[in-house]
């Protein structure tokens, strides 16, 4: 499953993340639930697999604490789930 998530930052600076399935996996660690409990994401949800999904982008370089990065977020938008690629047909 994949989502798209765009945040805005309070310094006017914008990113879109993709979250894939590791991101839905320690949001699962994290609070316990499973992917099936996940019908109406609260805000800390969205927040917490965004950032999962801008850590494991930024592929290794120091990133802030999940708290203090959310502070730097003003707004956030959710885009359309993407549960599976689709082959087009030759």
């Amino acid at each position: 499953m994949k989502t798209e998530i765009t945040i805005k930052y309070n310094n006017g600076d914008e990113a879109t993340y993709t979250t894939k399935p590791v991101d839905y996996a320690k949001w699962e660690k994290e609070t316990g639930k499973t992917i099936s409990q996940l019908t109406a994401p609260g805000i800390w949800d969205i927040m917490f697999l965004a950032y999962s999904a801008m850590k494991r982008e930024s592929a290794g370089k120091p990133v802030k604490s999940l708290d203090v990065w959310m502070e730097t977020v003003s707004e956030f938008e959710v885009g359309a789930d993407n549960p599976k690629a689709i082959q087009s047909e030759a």
